[in-house]
């Protein structure tokens, strides 16, 4: 009902509340309302942001695209919605247009990147192992490079690139990505190279990684990083293992970093690991040297104030050393150990030990690598120190195994005592520590040693010890006490009583001697053939005849006794009482008849110096023994002795001749024979034998010793020697007579040090039988040679007893001397240079007998320079003279041309004898014309001056000569500031007689000199010989050149008084004194002062022949008084325009400085500077000086000397030096010297 009213009332007009245009207008302000509320772009943001993937984002997008499809934005949101669903073929379909299109270059980076996106996640998702995870890798590299071209690409995408390479197996790629980073020369970036380095390290690309850091290395401006970086990347490959790419790469890219010592260091460790020793020794000789020059660098920078705390070690000295750093020098020391370089390795340790000398680590290092590099006895020093600061076993031992083969008896000594304090009775180590000390010389300390060792109660080997050594030292009565010491606790010894009374026998306590024997005798046995022997000779001496003849009774009752046994009794009594021996030995031949007992008898008679007895015996002999005696060569041989003996010489010779008819192959005739000759003194017949039989009886080795000793008579050394003497001296070295023999023909042959060191030989072999008197024939030649050999080995007080002791044993039953024993004290007289005390013993021995020693006389005058003497000599004996002797004998007497002949005849046979050649010189060039050409270029103190002259020299008269000389100094001024100029001499003439006397010289010099002025100099000097000892020299001149000083040289002149003389206190040894007094003028007359000097000199001549060797000191003073000098004066103006116009000196730069000087010089053949020598010999000297002005000083002189045609001599000369007398400063001078002899 009521919808039908409402239909009813459908015509009914409604009220209307709102007009149409009021409800348009709010439908339009309620659409437009909505349209400013709705979120259209937070919806488009979020999908294009949103990476979910659902359906209804990506719908959105899609109706998005619809409406927009330029819109790069929404495709690229859209790509990405579809890789969150893993649509990748929906996502490269979405992502196409955007490639194709050209783009901004920021949406196509971000198009492009996507795109790299979409590979990768699709490369991630896929499959390993499936077809399209294998197609995907296959263009991965291609991929990686295309992307990493992308322009816009941020360092975070390239270095996720990177790593993506890396993680995708792609090392070697990632290295090419990083390098196209840097294309077109843009500098590498230190965050990528470094993020990159990082990331191959840790993918274990090692190489790759330090690759990059030095290439990070190369842009680095700073040094420390440089040197990081490269430290990393040599790390990096060693934490690869990769050793020899580590060394390999930091070899070559060292560079800068080659004097960096932290550097070398870790690289001489890494060459080590790699076992390189080659490369690790190289860094590590780098690294010292640097590390030396850094502790310089320190040590200087400590000096000089800096705040730098530097260790210091000491040197042995004492003196301060470069701090030590151990260790560098221990890696140092092991890498030359490990490349076996072990001089290198010893350097380094004994360097450190220097520095270092309290480590004893260092110590055994260089002992140890000492003894590898072949140093053994530094090896030895350290072993040696390290043992006595620690006691260590093993370096105790080290010191024994060294010792003994270097010949360290110290060493040695120091190891055998610390072992003896461990085995206190071991009697080996005794004998070894007794050897020790006496090769040391110092039996004393030996002897001091035994006796603390022993104790109280020392053993039998301590006290056997003791006795031996002392013995040896010449300790008689402590030996005689430690030998009764062992007497008292072991049961008598024969030997030990031989022993003891030998001792006393020596101590001339006989009868000592003779209770020790007697208190064994009845112990001695009849074997004991040494006991008896000495106890008869002791018996002798005491002229105890009763038990001599027990005694020689018990020898010859031996049962094994022979006829060497009688032979050696008659030998026993011959040596003690030789004229009693040949009474026994006639007996025995009166009771025998042998023809042996005759000769020996005869001999003996000989001997004992009774030529009566031979001749009774052999006018005793009946005709039909004579005739048979006759009929041996030794009969005559004796005969003609006797004649010889009695002064028949002409019957001795026949006796001789007959002998050597009978047996013209006995050696012992023809030796005789020669023998005969020689003792005669027979040179002429001496030298008949040898020119008729020398060839054929040098065949006979036998006889070399007679054809030496006749060559020897006749001054013929050299021959003896070459023929006849050192063919031998290896079969005879132990034959002490004959090797003394040798040691005097090389002396005879001007061969003193070869003589010398053979004596030197023989004295150490023979000084222990010294004190061995026996007393046969042989003994006494031996005992007076052993005495020859002290007197020259060991002069002294000891020497001189000894030779008394001599002197007094060696004599004839007559009280007279031996021939010898007067022979050796004539040598001694004239060793000691007393010809007075030789001519008194001659006369008082020999008085005028024709055996007088003929050298003996001639020494005696020629050392006396006795003319008249001399000359008698010369007149008479002339060719027996000694071939020394008779050339000087010759020139004393004024004989020239027989002394040039003389020597001459010598040279044919003595080619080396220097002594001889230098007599013929001097004899043929003493009287002989000379011309001399000198030239000397000298720089002094900045002036160089050049001298020259030409000298000819002409004999007037056998004692008077005359000599011109005629040259010229130019001076030139080099850098010195104090002369404007300096005038030379243009010419120059000298005239100088020179007048021989007997007792000196005179020599007067007059010339004119055009320098600075025209001068005309005048001296006189003598020279005289006052003694043999003493001589002098007293010299005059005026207006002398002065050279005190450059101005004095040039300008100047003095007038002088000089004293000079000259003492020799030895052959070796001389001293000389200077006085002068000078007065100094300008040569315009200006006077300048007065001057004083002295000099004293001492000289030792270590060898005075050619080549000789002095050794000199010397202390000199010099004082100058000026004379006042007025600057107003002509004279001193003229000076100083002509010398000093360019400075602010004056005429007063003339006066020379007052100082003192001391110095000390070695000079070798300097006297070859101006004296004729033939050989090209060297020349010099060498010197140290102190100036009390300059300072230290020096000078040193070089040169070489000889002769070019044979008939001249030249000399080129350079010397230097600084700090002598007058100019202080350095001159040098070069001068050459020739002169020719006509």
């Amino acid at each position: 009902m009521l919808r039908r009213s409402s239909y009813a009332a459908a015509s009914l007009e409604r009220p209307r509340l709102i007009t149409p245009h009021v409800l348009l207008g709010i439908g339009a302000f309620v659409l437009v309302l909505l349209a400013l509320l709705y979120p259209y772009r937070e919806l488009v943001q979020y999908a294009l942001n949103a990476t979910r993937g659902d359906t209804l984002t990506i719908a959105y997008l899609r109706n998005l695209l619809r409406t927009d499809p330029q819109n790069p934005e929404l495709r690229l949101a859209l790509v990405r919605q579809s890789l969150a669903r893993r649509d990748y073929a929906e996502a490269r379909a979405s992502l196409q247009p955007l490639l194709a299109e050209r783009l901004p270059d920021t949406l196509r980076t971000e198009a492009r990147w996507v795109d790299w996106t979409v590979f990768e996640s699709e490369l991630i998702a896929a499959v390993p192992g499936s077809s399209r995870r294998t197609e995907l890798e296959a263009i991965l590299p291609e991929r990686l490079r295309a992307t990493v071209q992308i322009d816009g690409l941020d360092e975070q995408n390239r270095m996720a690139l990177v790593q993506r390479a890396l993680v995708w197996g792609q090392a070697v790629l990632a290295l090419d990505l990083l390098a196209s980073f840097s294309r077109d020369g843009v500098t590498p970036d230190p965050k990528i190279h470094r993020q990159a380095a990082d990331e191959l390290l840790g993918h274990g690309e090692y190489q790759g990684a330090a690759r990059l850091l030095l290439q990070l290395r190369s842009v680095e401006p700073d040094a420390a990083k440089r040197r990081q970086l490269f430290m990393e990347a040599i790390r990096a490959l060693q934490s690869g293992n990769l050793l020899a790419v580590a060394l390999e790469t930091a070899d070559r890219e060292l560079g800068e970093l080659s004097d960096d010592t932290e550097v070398l260091y870790y690289l001489v460790t890494l060459a080590r690991a790699a076992n390189r020793p080659d490369l690790a020794a190289r860094y590590a000789r780098a690294m010292l040297k640097l590390s030396l020059q850094q502790q310089w660098r320190r040590a200087l920078l400590a000096q000089s104030g800096f705040d730098i705390q530097v260790r210091r070690a000491s040197t042995a000295d004492g003196l301060p050393d470069l701090p030590f750093d151990d260790r560098i020098y221990t890696l140092g020391f092991e890498a030359f150990l490990g490349n076996r370089q072990l001089d290198d390795a010893q350097r380094v340790a004994a360097s450190a030990v220097r520095q270092a000398p309290e480590n004893l680590l260092w110590r055994e290092r260089l002992a140890t690598s000492s003894e590898w590099s072949g140093k053994q006895q530094e090896g030895l020093t350290q072993w040696l120190y390290i043992a006595q600061r620690t006691g260590r076993q093993d370096a105790w031992d080290a010191v024994l195994r060294l010792a003994p083969g270097l010949l360290d008896d110290e060493a040695l000594l120091a190891g055998l005592r610390h072992r003896i304090a461990r085995a206190p009775g071991d009697a080996r180590l005794l004998g070894e520590i007794v050897a020790t000390y006496e090769r040391l010389g110092r039996p004393a300390d030996g002897i001091a040693f035994l006796q603390t060792v022993g104790g109280a109660r020392p053993s039998l080997a301590v006290l056997t010890a003791l006795a031996d050594l002392a013995e040896r030292a010449g300790d008689i009565d402590l030996t005689l006490d430690t030998l009764a010491r062992i007497d008292e606790v072991t049961p008598a010894d024969t030997r030990r009583a031989a022993r003891r009374a030998g001792l006393l026998v020596s101590r001339n306590r006989f009868d000592e001697a003779m209770v020790v024997l007697d208190g064994v005798r009845a112990a001695a046995s009849d074997q004991d053939r040494v006991f008896w022997r000495l106890y008869s000779s002791l018996a002798l001496m005491l002229q105890d005849d009763e038990r001599a003849r027990d005694a020689l009774m018990r020898i010859t009752r031996f049962d094994d006794v022979e006829i060497f046994e009688l032979q050696d009794l008659v030998a026993l009594l011959a040596d003690v009482a030789p004229l009693a021996a040949a009474r026994e030995a006639e007996k025995a031949w009166h009771r025998h008849g042998d023809r042996v007992w005759l000769m020996r008898t005869l001999e003996l008679y000989g001997v004992a110096g009774r030529p009566p007895d031979v001749a009774r015996i052999i006018g005793d002999m009946s005709e039909l023994q004579k005739a048979d005696a006759e009929q041996h060569a030794l009969f005559l041989q004796i005969r003609a002795q006797m004649h010889q003996a009695a002064g028949r010489t002409s019957q001795a010779i026949a006796d001789f001749g007959l002998a050597l008819a009978l047996e013209p192959a006995s050696v012992d005739v023809r030796s005789a024979l020669l023998w005969l000759f020689i003792d005669g003194n027979e040179t002429v017949k001496l030298r008949e034998v040898l020119l008729r039989h020398e060839q054929a009886w040098a065949r006979e080795p036998r006889l070399h010793d007679a054809l030496a000793a006749a060559w020897q008579s006749l001054s013929r050394p050299q021959i003896a020697l070459e023929r006849y003497l050192l063919p031998h001296i290896g079969a005879r070295r132990s034959d002490f007579l004959w090797m003394m023999n040798v040691a005097d023909a090389l002396e005879q042959n001007q061969e003193p040090d070869r003589a010398w060191r053979l004596r030197e030989r023989l004295w150490r072999d023979e000084r222990p039988k010294l004190r061995t008197l026996a007393a046969d024939e042989v003994a006494q030649l031996q005992r007076l040679a052993r005495v020859r050999l002290a007197r020259s080995q060991q002069p002294g007080d000891a020497s001189h007893a000894l030779l008394r002791e001599v002197l007094r044993l060696d004599r004839a039953p007559d009280g007279a001397w031996l021939p010898a024993a007067r022979e050796l004290a004539l040598s001694w007289f004239i060793d000691q240079g007393e010809y007075e005390a030789v001519r008194g013993f001659l006369w008082h021995q020999y008085g005028r007998a024709l055996s007088r020693p003929l050298w003996a006389d001639i020494t005696a005058a020629l050392g006396q320079d006795d003319a008249a003497a001399v000359g008698a000599l010369l007149e008479r004996w002339d060719e027996r003279l000694p071939r020394y002797d008779r050339v000087n004998s010759a020139r004393m007497v004024g004989h020239i041309r027989l002394a040039q002949s003389a020597a001459f005849d010598a040279m044919d046979a003595q080619r080396d004898d220097t002594p001889l050649h230098l007599q013929l010189s001097d004899a043929l060039l003493d009287f002989s014309s000379r011309f001399d050409l000198d030239i000397a270029q000298r720089e002094l103190g900045g002036i160089d001056e050049r001298q020259q002259s030409a000298t000819l020299e002409v004999p007037l008269a056998p004692d008077l000569r005359l000599s011109m000389e005629f040259g010229s100094i130019t001076r030139r001024r080099g850098d010195n500031v104090d002369f404007s100029s300096i005038p030379g001499e243009s010419a120059y003439l000298l005239g100088r007689v020179a007048w021989a006397h007997d007792d000196g010289t005179t020599r007067i010099t007059v010339g004119q000199r055009d320098g600075f002025e025209t001068i005309h100099p005048f001296a006189i000097e003598r020279e005289q010989r006052i003694d043999r000892r003493l001589s002098g020299s007293f010299g005059i001149g005026l207006n002398m050149p002065a050279t005190e000083n450059l101005g004095l040289r040039a300008a100047g002149m003095r007038d002088q008084v000089d004293l000079r003389a000259t003492y020799r206190m030895s052959r070796y040894d001389r001293v000389g004194v200077q006085l002068g007094s000078y007065r100094y003028e300008a040569q315009n007359g200006l006077s300048i002062g007065k001057g004083r000097l002295w000099l004293a000199e001492y000289v030792h001549s270590i060898r005075t022949e050619l080549p000789d060797l002095e050794v000199s000191a010397y202390a000199a003073g010099y004082h100058f008084s000026p004379s006042d000098i007025d600057p107003a004066d002509s004279r001193a103006l003229e000076i100083k325009s002509r010398l000093f116009a360019s400075s602010a000196s004056d005429a007063t730069s003339l006066r020379p400085q007052s100082y003192t000087l001391q110095g000390v010089r070695l000079t070798h053949n300097v006297r070859l500077l101006r004296d004729y020598t033939k050989a090209l010999r060297p020349f010099g000297s060498l010197g140290v000086s102190n100036n009390s002005v300059a300072g230290a000083g020096y000078d040193m002189a070089f040169g070489v000397a000889g002769s070019l045609l044979g008939t001249d001599h030249f000399s080129l000369s350079w010397r230097q030096d600084k700090g002598g007398g007058g100019i202080f400063a350095r001159t040098t001078e070069v001068a050459f010297h020739y002169r020719l002899f006509f």
